[in-house]
């Protein structure tokens, strides 16, 4: 459309020139005009509505309805709706509409339709003014959604937070407060609005608690006032609120509004009183004891803290321990360690090597545990943690000790190992040359006395060899075994065969010449065993019973079976071992104080206690003295 002007002054007043004006205040104002007069069904349109429409040509209203697609849905209804109230009541109205483009474009108007009517009242035409809404109503739109994104934002805040105006009024709650005033008992269930209806239920804000001095102190002084607020909710539970209350100022420095702002420090105030009480009982434990916070910041320290390790809590607050208490020997896996647990289960329990102020090493044991509120924030880390320094001191030593042991023993093994082997040869040497010496004498023909002479000392060296060669063979074991050199052969036999072999073979090897008394109470059952181990085993035992009871009944076998095993019990009634003898029994080179008289070497139980291990079982050993010995073997099946 043309809207140049001309405005020269001859021309300025005509009527085409205001024409122009008109046009050119009705772009400016987005405002445009029709015209419906029916007795010829003229149209007339101002420019501005083509602009609005994009229409080249013009439409009556009804037209514009039924011709385009401008007017969809309840946007059309409600402009017919409007065109017959103002046909049939010939007055003027109005109503704001939404038309859809094309393109998909809204746009928006505002429009007053008013009735032409002649001096009798009848009705000549409609006139209609349309003032173009879309900016407005798109201001509006995008206030809506950040009014709503606030609203949204304001709603999602655990803590409280409320507009008044001066006079404690609320013109804002968000649902945190709302809530509150329904867990207090003092609404009634609520649904959140901004109406004033729904505000003037939420009563006055200085009512509640007797707040009317803190209006007036924030009033008076145009400062934030913040105080502790307890409440009681409707589940008798105590609660305390921190609130604060902000005043905002007019451009006349003049409080306008009230911004009121309140957090449930229920549970961060009953921590505070546990960990005063704590803090009681903590000044008075030996132990150190350190507060942090979440970031594991220190926040208190006890006086054993400043004892032990030498820092004063003033230098320390608000410092990671670890800053200052690891060093050059602190375990790095020891700390990966305490941060992984705390992570996991907000505890830690273990030990770790910290310095004290003056650079001395310390090993503490820790216990650390997180503590939460009712609604699972972490508010702080508890450390209680011990001296162990003189324990791990201790254990480093007896560490020290244990491997001098071990290389001490390692060495006397060895030595032992290489003595017996060296014995061996010449044990063997001397028997070979009496063997010889007897052949010798024997082709010879010597006196009876002679004779005789010689066989007794024969006899002599022969016992004492033998037993020479036994127990260097025992040593040779104890040695096999310590090393883990000793390997079992085991069979698949009968357990009863084998015991009746064993006890065939073994009545007393001199003297008396007496037989076992031997009883296999039980089922007969396949076992695996090393037989040549556990043959040694049970005649070392048996040869035992045997030396230590001559003169009294035959020694007892017995065979039972329970709980999956045998158990095999010699008995003998022979002297029997003291009682301060018997702890040392299965020890090296022991030999019970009143069987000194008798040959041994004190390794034979020893030894049978550690083969009958390598099968899984064990041997107990019961005695009185004067009245023998009982061992008993399990053997597992």
């Amino acid at each position: 459309m043309n809207y140049e002007l001309d405005t020269t002054l001859l021309s300025f007043d005509e009527c085409d020139a205001l024409k122009v004006r008109m046009q050119l205040l009705g772009k400016i104002a987005a405002v445009g005009e029709w015209i419906h007069r029916f007795l010829d069904d003229e149209i007339t349109w101002s420019d501005y509505l083509h602009d609005f429409y994009e229409l080249n040509h013009q439409l009556s209203p009804s037209n514009l309805l039924s011709d385009t697609q401008l007017y969809q849905g309840d946007e059309a209804i409600k402009m017919r709706s409007l065109l017959e109230r103002v046909t049939i009541n010939k007055v003027t109205l109005s109503d704001e509409f939404k038309i859809s483009m094309p393109d998909g474009r809204i746009k928006w108007h505002h429009t007053t339709i008013h009735p032409i009517t002649d001096q009798q009242g009848k009705l000549l035409g409609l006139y209609g003014l349309l003032q173009n809404t879309t900016d407005r109503k798109q201001k509006e739109a995008n206030n809506e959604k950040r009014y709503a994104l606030f609203q949204h934002i304001f709603d999602r805040l655990p803590s409280e937070l409320v507009v008044l105006n001066n006079a404690g009024q609320y013109l804002y709650a968000n649902q945190s407060a709302i809530q509150s005033k329904l867990n207090c008992g003092i609404l009634a269930d609520h649904q959140h609005s901004e109406s004033n209806d729904q505000l003037n239920k939420l009563g006055n804000w200085a009512v509640e608690s007797k707040r009317n001095d803190v209006i007036e102190d924030c009033l008076q002084n145009k400062k934030v006032v913040t105080f502790e607020e307890k409440v009681n909710d409707t589940n008798g539970l105590d609660r305390t609120i921190l609130r604060n209350l902000y005043p905002l100022l007019d451009q006349k420095g003049e409080v306008e509004f009230l911004i009121g702002h309140g957090v449930d420090i229920s549970a961060r105030k009953q921590s505070e009183l546990e960990l005063q009480r704590m803090a009681i009982v903590a000044e008075k434990t030996n132990g150190i004891v350190m507060v942090t916070d979440p970031d594991r910041k220190i926040t208190w320290v006890n006086h054993s803290f400043e004892q032990i390790l030498g820092y004063r809590a003033e230098e320390i607050i608000g410092i990671d321990p670890a800053d200052f208490l690891q060093g050059p020997e602190t375990s790095q896996q020891a700390i990966r360690d305490i941060a992984e647990s705390l992570k996991a289960s907000g505890t830690f329990s273990g030990e770790i090597l910290n310095y004290t102020k003056g650079g001395k090493q310390i090993w503490l044991y820790l216990n650390i545990a997180a503590v939460y509120d009712d609604q699972g924030k972490l508010l702080n880390y508890i450390a209680v943690e011990n001296d162990i320094t003189v324990i791990k001191l201790a254990e480093q030593r007896h560490q020290k000790a244990m491997e001098r042991e071990r290389e001490l023993n390692q060495f006397k093994t060895q030595f032992i190992n290489l003595a017996s082997h060296q014995f061996r040869t010449p044990l063997a040497t001397i028997r070979s040359s009496i063997d010889l010496l007897d052949l010798k004498l024997k082709s010879i023909h010597l006196d009876n006395a002679f004779q005789a002479f010689f066989a007794k000392h024969k006899a002599i060296i022969d016992e004492e060899t033998t037993r020479m060669t036994e127990l260097m063979e025992n040593i040779l074991d104890i040695g096999r075994i310590d090393e883990g050199k000793i390997e079992l052969f085991k069979k698949n036999l009968p357990f009863k065969k084998f015991m009746d072999d064993f006890v065939q073979s073994n009545q007393e090897p001199g003297g008396e010449y007496r037989k076992l008394r031997y009883h296999f109470r039980t089922s007969d059952k396949i076992i695996s065993i090393d037989e040549i181990l556990l043959r040694n085993v049970l005649r070392n035992i048996v040869s035992n019973a045997y030396k230590y009871s001559q003169g009294k009944p035959a020694p007892e076998l017995k065979v039972n079976f329970e709980k999956n095993a045998y158990w095999i019990t010699v008995k003998d009634y022979g002297i029997g071992v003291p009682d301060k003898d018997q702890p040392y029994l299965f020890e090296s080179f022991f030999r019970a104080s009143n069987a000194r008289i008798l040959p041994g070497s004190g390794l034979g139980l020893m030894i049978a206690k550690k083969l009958i291990a390598l099968h899984g079982g064990n041997i107990h050993f019961s005695s009185k003295v004067g009245a023998g010995c009982c061992v008993t073997i399990h053997l597992p099946a």
